[in-house]
């Protein structure tokens, strides 16, 4: 059917539309934008580097400076966030992640 959603199993990554509302409530879009460099790195060159959805909800809610040397303000640890929303941003940032595998690694 049209408009039909995915049988159970693997769940759709959630959409810029569903994930907007939280990345305004907790001022992620203050310092990071989409597919451009601000304060911080870009949602896509976050999920460039591969990182899993935990990892991403843990360098969240503790940020880890040493990880970005070229962004002079370090990010404010985001401990506040209930994890539920982090995993929901962190996996709507994971799919923003289009390269496609090398292999070798």
């Amino acid at each position: 059917k049209p408009g039909a959603k995915p049988a159970a199993g693997k769940a759709a990554a959630p959409t810029y539309e569903s994930v907007k509302p939280l990345l305004v409530k907790y001022t992620c879009t203050t310092c990071h934008l989409t597919d451009k460099r601000q304060v911080g790195p870009a949602f896509k060159a976050i999920a460039l580097r591969g990182y899993s959805v935990e990892k991403m909800v843990q360098l969240i809610q503790s940020p880890k400076p040493e990880n970005w040397p070229d962004f002079s303000t370090p990010m404010a640890p985001m401990s506040h966030v209930p994890k539920e929303d982090l995993q929901k941003i962190a996996q709507w940032i994971k799919s923003l992640n289009t390269a496609k595998p090398t292999g070798g690694k």
